[in-house]
Formats: C-alpha cells, sequence, structure tokens
C-alpha cells in the first residue's frame, strides 16, 4: 500500500487525496458523509477533495434518489494521468531546449558581471583580510600610516596566520627609516617586500588575492572596505601593481600571455 500511495503521489494527489480515492475504491459508491467518518478527514475538507478528485477525472457523481453519491473512476484512469503527465514533461523538456540559449545568455550576462562587497567598521574591515588567506599568493599596497593605527595588533595576527599558512605576497610600504628595518627583517623569498617614496602616501590600502581586488580607506575614524570580484578587473590592477613593483625594485618583468583575454601577465625574476 505504501508503494502505491507513492506512485499516487508523484502523479500530483495529495495524502488526504489519495485516502479518499483509496476508500472509494473500496467502498465502490459512497457519500460524503462514510468518506469522513472512514477516513476521519474533516468534512468540509472532504467537500474541498472531492471537488478536487473529480477535476481530475477520478471521482463522478451520481444519485440514488436524493442522496449524492460518488463513484471511483476506474483505476485505469490513472494510467491516463500518468500519460498525460508523460506528455506534458516531454513538451515542457522540448520546450525549455528550444529556450535553452536565451537562459543560458542571461545567466551569462549575469555571472559576468564583477561582484561589489561593502565593508564598513574594523571588525567588518578583518573579513576582508580573513577571506585573502584562502589565496595563494597576495598583492598588498599599505601606504597608510593611519590604517596601521586603527587596525592595531590585528595586523600582527594577520601577518602571523599568513606565515602560517605559507602564502606567497608581494608588498609594497611607505620609504621612511622604520620601513626599511622592517623590510630588512621580515622580506624574504616567499614574503618580498619593497619601498616606495612617501610621497605616493594615501589613506587608501589595496590588497589582490585570488579573484578579488581590495580598497580599504582609513579616510575617517570608521575603516571602509570594497571588494570586486572579477577576473579582468583582477588581472588589470595585478598589472598596474607589478609596473610599480618594477619601477622601484630593480627587477625585470618578462611579457607572458595571460589566460585572460591574451594580455601580457607579468612576473618578477629575482
Amino acid at each position: 500500500m505504501d508503494k502505491l500511495k507513492h506512485n499516487l503521489n508523484t502523479l500530483g494527489l495529495s495524502e488526504e487525496e489519495i485516502s479518499i480515492y483509496i476508500t472509494a475504491l473500496e467502498q465502490g459508491s459512497t457519500t460524503v458523509l462514510e468518506l469522513a467518518r472512514i477516513t476521519k478527514i474533516p468534512r468540509t475538507t472532504v467537500y474541498l477533495l472531492i471537488d478536487s478528485l473529480t477535476e481530475k477525472g477520478l471521482l463522478q457523481l451520481t444519485a440514488d434518489g436524493k442522496k449524492k453519491l460518488y463513484v471511483p473512476a476506474s483505476p485505469e484512469e490513472l494510467i491516463n494521468m500518468a500519460t498525460k503527465k508523460r506528455d506534458q514533461l516531454e513538451k515542457s523538456i522540448s520546450s525549455l531546449g528550444q529556450e535553452l540559449p536565451q537562459l543560458q545568455a542571461l545567466y551569462n550576462m549575469s555571472h559576468q558581471k564583477p561582484k561589489i562587497r561593502y565593508y564598513e567598521g574594523i571588525e567588518e574591515v578583518k573579513k576582508i583580510y580573513e577571506d585573502s588567506l584562502s589565496a595563494e599568493k597576495i598583492y598588498f599596497q599599505h601606504m597608510s600610516e593611519k590604517g596601521k593605527e586603527l587596525m592595531g595588533e590585528y595586523g600582527e595576527t594577520y601577518w602571523a596566520l599568513l606565515m602560517q599558512k605559507m602564502i606567497h605576497t608581494k608588498q609594497i610600504i611607505a620609504e621612511n627609516d622604520k620601513n626599511r628595518a622592517y623590510i630588512q627583517n621580515e622580506s624574504t623569498q616567499r614574503n618580498q617586500m619593497i619601498c616606495i617614496p612617501e610621497k605616493y602616501s594615501t589613506n587608501i590600502d589595496y590588497i589582490i588575492y585570488g579573484d578579488n581586488v581590495a580598497f580599504i580607506t582609513y579616510k575617517d575614524r570608521v575603516p571602509v572596505g570594497v571588494v570586486i570580484s572579477d577576473p579582468e578587473i583582477v588581472h588589470f590592477e595585478k598589472i598596474r601593481f607589478m609596473m610599480v613593483w618594477e619601477k622601484f625594485s630593480g627587477s625585470t618583468i618578462d611579457s607572458g600571455r595571460s589566460a585572460l583575454g591574451g594580455l601580457p601577465e607579468m612576473t618578477i625574476k629575482d
């Protein structure tokens, strides 16, 4: 019986409709009162279920004098229902197949748009840094002293996590005595750093990681971050980053071919 109910359910019949139809099959012909008593479904609900089953062709109304009786349709009608559903499904599949190119175009259009996320406040901006830890390589430009002040000890916590994960980095920072000493102690083959003149300092830092570029402004006391996720934009930002890197590091840049639209890909030779 469970298998039968499952099969009827796949035809679009509800549990209560199945109960009413099977009871009608068992009774041969029956009244609303009998159906309500046997199935223990409220009579007002039985009326609604009968209307639905009649519309589906599974119950028929007859009369015995003044008494209204409901007679179940032959179980063969279930096969007809299944056949109709199959035909409708095949038509839907065929129609969807014809519309698929248009639907795919809409899908591609929405997925090709750059995704932009907005973060406000120290705790929210920390999420950007935490997200970057999933990347294999990160490009930083940290030129804001106010940023270091606002982020406080989190900078050290983040750097420790970055080192622990053995993530490769390139970092551009402002040239001053403190930063020169920092580079002397911290710059390695894996975590490379250079200084550029302090006159290029701004209150905006940026990070490139994965398919994301993050801009973080410290203009006010509340930091604000904007993350753009788009491979083409990220590739462009990497080129700009590497142009600055090459200019101030004395390294050479090779031009290769990138997978992103044939744009030149820049790599550092140390």
